[in-house]
């Protein structure tokens, strides 16, 4: 996933967050403001009781009838925050008012009930606009109602004295709208934190469905490269597999039909896994192919890519290859290998590794590789296996290795070379159980009919 796709993506979750909290906002406002409105219309029933009816009052509620539908418009034009503010704003000033006709009545008992309702009012611009917003509106508050307190006991006097007495009484309140505001700035923190590990969360999992689905795309492309076993030539039949560990593989096996009408058939396997792996795998696919067509042996070809590979410089992922020439008409191999798993060859019942060993190919130049001359026999079965087979692992850690896939080639069909990679994979596959699969695993087996 390239940069400017993340930075696209990342701008597509912080709308996403925006309009969540539009809708947030657009909710919880209307839900608020029909309550306000509710108990309006109550408060004016009320006042329709002869005692209880106030001149002031009803110009209050007149007012807030006013508002309450200005901001249900305000809702509905998607101004929502213009409408919170709106919201926020009058109702504090509502109890603020009150608050301060209470203390012009010199009714104590009044101007403290409505100061003690103001820490309300940051819980709800915290809810609403944020905890910014909140503590500006709990700063306003407490200065208020503080002047309110010294005016109050200034005209009502006092035994203590003005400053004494207000304090006394704004200190509490000044605590609890403290503890208010802290609160709600945590729960924003909180919320923040929240989600901008969800969008990180979000974000990564993009990532990750986006690079398994180019990674597919690589496999994919990848298995193209795999070209089918040579069609059966003389009493020659052979079969071939390969399965990556992972979305990609760094093993890889080719069938390359010779001017002459002889095949080049290679087995190889690059140090490492996934992409990197993937990578020098294609390479030296290519490099192998151009030198086999040039090439006169098995060895010079393999010299030739090795250099090929050095120049180029594949740092440590190095190439493991068995490379041989198979003459049809003859039933004649000539192959080398270049730190490959020498092939099993099974004649006669018996089970022999044939072949001298060398270094991978890219880890010194002017490598020599040997090469050894096989004459196939009727009955001959070829194992060529990179080293996925015997280095599978179960679920303890053990290594299935060589005495395990000696004892399991033996067990195998001896006249049928697709039956006999299918009873290979079967005894790996139960060996294996339910341990993931730790290596690329490619075999190609070549069996002389009877």
């Amino acid at each position: 996933m390239k940069s400017q796709d993340i930075q696209s993506f990342n701008e597509l979750l912080k709308q996403l967050d925006i309009e969540s909290d539009q809708i947030r906002l657009r909710f919880t406002l209307r839900m608020l403001n029909i309550l306000v409105l509710t108990l309006t219309i109550i408060a004016l029933l009320i006042m329709l009781i002869p005692p209880l009816s106030l001149p002031i009052a009803y110009i209050l509620v007149a007012i807030s009838i006013a508002i309450n539908g200005t901001i249900e418009w305000l809702i509905r034009r998607n101004r929502e925050i213009v409408g919170a503010r709106l919201f926020v704003g009058w109702t504090n000033l509502g109890i603020i008012v009150f608050m301060l006709i209470n203390a012009a009545r010199l009714d104590s008992i009044g101007m403290a009930m409505f100061a003690g309702i103001t820490p309300l009012f940051v819980i709800l611009n915290g809810l609403l606009l944020g905890w910014g917003f909140a503590g500006f509106v709990a700063i306003v508050n407490l200065v208020i109602v503080f002047l309110t307190y010294v005016w109050y006991f200034a005209t009502s006097g006092t035994t203590r004295g003005v400053f004494e007495e207000a304090t006394g009484f704004f200190i509490p309140l000044f605590l609890y709208t403290t503890l208010v505001w802290a609160a709600i700035s945590f729960y924003q923190y909180q919320l923040t934190t929240s989600r901008h590990r969800l969008n990180q969360a979000r974000s990564r999992l993009i990532q990750d469905q986006i690079l398994h689905h180019d990674l597919e795309i690589a496999r994919s492309l990848q298995q193209r490269l795999y070209p089918p076993p040579p069609p059966l030539f003389g009493n020659i039949r052979i079969v071939a597999y390969s399965e990556p560990a992972r979305e990609t593989s760094g093993d890889f096996y080719d069938f390359v039909q010779l001017a002459d009408g002889r095949w080049a058939i290679v087995v190889a396997d690059v140090t490492g896994k996934s992409i990197a792996a993937a990578m020098v795998m294609v390479m030296s696919r290519s490099i192998l192919r151009s030198y086999i067509a040039t090439e006169q042996s098995p060895a010079a070809v393999l010299r030739a890519t090795n250099n090929a590979l050095c120049r180029d410089g594949v740092d440590s992922q190095y190439v493991t290859v068995f490379l041989g020439i198979l003459d049809s008409s003859t039933n004649v191999m000539t192959f080398a290998t270049a730190g490959h798993p020498l092939p099993y060859l099974r004649r006669n019942g018996q089970i022999q590794e044939i072949g001298s060993g060398s270094l991978p190919l890219g880890t010194r130049l002017n490598r020599e590789y040997c090469e050894t001359t096989l004459q196939l026999q009727a009955g001959d079965q070829l194992f060529l296996l990179t080293d996925g087979f015997f280095e599978t692992r179960n679920a303890q850690r053990e290594l299935f290795g060589f005495e395990r896939l000696m004892i399991a080639i033996d067990q195998s069909d001896s006249t049928n070379p697709q039956r006999a990679l299918d009873h290979l994979l079967s005894v790996l596959n139960q060996f294996r159980g339910d341990a993931e699969q730790s290596d690329d695993m490619t075999g190609i087996i070549i069996q002389v009919l009877a």
